[in-house]
């Protein structure tokens, strides 16, 4: 079990591409160091990034148990106290967090700071990018920044997303990222929800920061 946080995006269910499958040769190599004996072997013990050790099945004397509902810190034995229980699920969401390490920071088109900040993920990519750049040939001072990893956030997000004076999300349903980053930053998002079953229009959203920044749309 592990942390889950799901988001829809509408766009998705109007479009498609390829997607090249690499060859097992370019993927990069796991190296795995595999326990073979049995003193000081604790199967749910864990390394600086909270990962167990791991034994080949059948080794002997370092056999998987299995059953139970969850297993005891350090011992993986079967444990059904509650205390375990809570320590255990603290464990899988500091594991989730912790892959912030390996998560690119998120970067911002245009001022650092400003404004406007112009926030999506997943299919609204395109159309925000063009209606941002049409606001910036008119003179307006907006910028855009968009999402790739989710859960964790990439760990520079609280820190970009405070250097604007407003945040606009536009998604292509009822507010889902809009919630999440104004529960998990505290910060005062505006919201552009439209639910067609179509993608955004470039009008719509270039409208609503030309709204937002205090214009008019001269369209």
């Amino acid at each position: 079990m592990s942390p889950v946080i799901l988001l829809t995006d509408g766009y998705l269910a109007n479009g498609s591409e390829p997607w090249k499958v690499p060859h097992v040769n370019e993927l990069p190599e796991i190296n795995i160091k595999f326990a073979t004996e049995k003193e000081g072997f604790m199967p749910y013990s864990r390394d600086e990034n909270l990962a167990r050790p791991w034994a080949k099945p059948g080794t002997p004397d370092l056999e998987h148990r299995i059953g139970g509902l969850e297993k005891a810190n350090i011992t993986g034995n079967v444990n059904y106290t509650p205390d375990n229980h809570h320590t255990m699920v603290k464990i899988r969401a500091q594991k989730i967090q912790n892959m912030v390490a390996d998560i690119p920071d998120l970067e911002v088109n245009g001022e650092s700071e400003g404004d406007l900040l112009v926030v999506g993920w997943g299919g609204t990519y395109g159309a925000i990018t063009e209606a941002v750049l049409k606001a910036r040939e008119d003179g307006y001072k907006v910028s855009q920044a968009h999402f790739r990893y989710l859960n964790p956030f990439p760990k520079n997000t609280a820190e970009v997303l405070s250097k604007f004076k407003t945040v606009l999300v536009p998604e292509i349903n009822l507010g889902q990222l809009a919630h999440v980053l104004k529960g998990e930053f505290l910060i005062p998002v505006k919201q552009l929800n439209i639910v067609r079953g179509l993608p955004f229009r470039i009008s719509d959203i270039e409208s609503k920061i030309i709204e937002l920044l205090g214009g008019q749309n001269n369209d």
